[in-house]
This record gives C-alpha cells, structure tokens and sequence, in this order.
C-alpha cells in the first residue's frame, strides 16, 4: 500500500471541520490513483490542516492538487492551493 509515507501541511481559508468532510469524502478517488491515506489532522493555533498518505508515486500528490478537473473542489474545501508544503519519506517499517 505504498512504498513512501508522503506528510501535506496545508493553510485553510475555511474551518477545519468543512476541509475535513470533504478530504474524507474524497477517499475513493484518491485511492483509485494510488494514494492512500494514513491520518489527518488540525493544526494547533493555526488554521492548517496537516495529513499523510502512503504512494508509490509521490509525484502523484502534486499532481493531484494541481489536476485542473481536480483544483475547483480542492479549493471549495478550504485548501489554499499554493500553500503545501510536501515531505516525502521512505515507507516507515518495524524494526
């Protein structure tokens, strides 16, 4: 389910709670792509979201945002696009 855990902080020009249905909303379709989630969550004293998926293609979480069929949705959800901040690491493992 991914070989690479990928972290997205993001700024929110609308309540957590609104981003946040429709980040789970969107599970499916993410999925479908390859990315698959593994938490998100508010930003303490600031109004950002920050979440983690795992992907074998981490290109494939930029790509996602900046989808132009993509981008109307993602904005009315409160995500300020331009704002990410993308960290990539290699998949956590036991041991």
């Amino acid at each position: 389910m991914g070989r690479f855990l990928v972290v997205v902080t993001l700024r929110l020009d609308r309540p957590y709670a609104h981003w946040q249905d429709r980040f789970d909303a969107d599970r499916g379709p993410r999925e479908s792509v390859g990315i698959f989630d593994v938490f998100r969550a508010a930003v303490v004293g600031e109004q950002s979201a920050i979440y983690a998926v795992r992907t074998d293609n981490p290109r494939l979480i930029h790509d996602y945002i900046y989808d132009p069929a993509m981008r109307p949705a993602i904005a009315e959800s409160g995500f300020v696009i331009g704002s990410e901040r993308i960290v990539v690491s290699e998949e956590l493992t036991d041991g």
